[in-house]
């Protein structure tokens, strides 16, 4: 299969978050890379609409390939972002540049700017992922009364998209829930890149 062939099979899949502001990234998930922050992401794109989305995974995808890194993985917010409230987040984080910092801020002002659009409280929606490896974990949802957008394989369990909960009241802790995650488009094994595969039962949005 080739990148673009690639590329538009993972957008079919992930259709239902390919509208809105998006950004697409790779991140290096090696474990010299584990407590680095921003400085894990590789490459960072961002898109408005479904064309410009599949555009995007075409680079970062053959960027991947090229790097060849089983620890690189390509992500995209499971949130779309709010365009308005990124831009006045990135007019103060100018006003606010020590001088230090002003040189690389502005070298590198798409991915400073991708920062500002990555704030949790510059997301346009609320869904929540949940990361789990226990079965257990299915019927639970449902006695809870929580609504499942969207479930995914992962190479270490599932990661199931609901609308937004407490999760409090669902006795989990906040590295099974998280509130404004990533979604894994595709990863690297030995054997050669994969994208990830959405449940045969709930690949689709719930009606």
């Amino acid at each position: 299969m080739n990148t673009g062939q690639k590329a538009k099979e993972i957008v079919e899949k992930f259709e239902i978050f390919s509208h809105g502001v998006r950004v697409c990234m790779l991140i290096d998930r090696g474990q010299m890379n584990s407590n680095k922050g921003s400085r894990r992401w590789v490459s960072k794109l961002i898109s408005a609409d479904k064309e410009q989305l599949e555009a995007n995974i075409i680079k970062l995808l053959s960027q991947q390939e090229y790097l060849a890194n089983p620890d690189i993985r390509l992500y995209m917010c499971v949130n779309a972002r709010n365009m308005d409230k990124a831009i006045k987040h990135f007019q103060h984080a100018q006003l606010n540049l020590d001088q230090e910092y002003k040189y690389k801020f502005y070298a590198r002002i798409q991915d400073s700017f991708c920062s500002s659009l990555m704030k949790p409280e510059n997301r346009a929606e609320s869904l929540f992922l949940i990361d789990y490896d226990h079965p257990e974990f299915t019927w639970k949802l449902s006695s809870f009364g929580i609504k499942e957008v969207f479930r995914y394989k992962t190479p270490g369990g599932w990661h199931i998209i609901t609308e937004p909960f407490n999760p409090k009241l669902f006795g989990v802790d906040s590295d099974t829930v998280k509130k404004d995650a990533l979604l894994l488009l595709n990863f690297s094994e030995s054997t050669g890149a994969k994208s990830v595969q959405p449940s045969a039962e709930n690949g689709e949005l719930n009606a």
